[in-house]
């Protein structure tokens, strides 16, 4: 068999050579450049990334919670929602569960969701949860800009 059929015909389990390969093989042999260009590989594609489209923006009173039963009721680790509490999960009687927010003054782009309710007589307040009694306390009560997110809008394409 010739020297390029080796290089041709893959010995069992091994990948045929690139023909480019190939050719800038022989070349080098022969002392002449490769007469084919190795082609630069291609860009790389342009991602797309939807941003959020802010439905609502207002301030708001917004305070922090943490799963201590003297703040919450008998099952402080489930949410309202049926949800286990996790960081992001805001309680709201205002707006529908699911619903998403941000708090840009806060948090930048952080998206948080509504899982969780207050107390009845909060109408207009939001609550963060958030795992640590300590930190929660030292929240304290802020009047903040609210960003309410268009619906079906998934959080997850621009989480970095």
């Amino acid at each position: 068999m010739s020297l390029a059929g080796d290089f041709l015909l893959p010995a069992r389990g091994k990948p045929p050579m690139d023909m480019n390969i190939l050719a800038a093989l022989i070349g080098s042999f022969l002392g002449k450049a490769s007469a084919v260009a190795v082609p630069p590989p291609p860009p790389p594609p342009a991602v797309v990334v939807e941003l959020p489209r802010i439905e609502k923006e207002f301030d708001c009173e917004v305070t922090a919670y943490s799963s201590r039963p003297e703040e919450t009721d008998d099952t402080p680790f489930i949410a309202a929602s049926g949800h286990t509490v996790h960081w992001g999960m805001v309680a709201s009687n205002a707006y529908p569960f699911g619903t998403q927010l941000r708090f840009p003054d806060l948090y930048g782009d952080k998206v948080f969701v509504v899982k969780d309710r207050m107390n009845s007589r909060y109408t207009s307040r939001m609550d963060i949860w958030f795992p640590e009694y300590e930190k929660a306390k030292s929240f304290g009560l802020k009047k903040t800009k609210v960003q309410v997110l268009r619906e079906r809008w998934s959080p997850e394409v621009s989480m970095k």
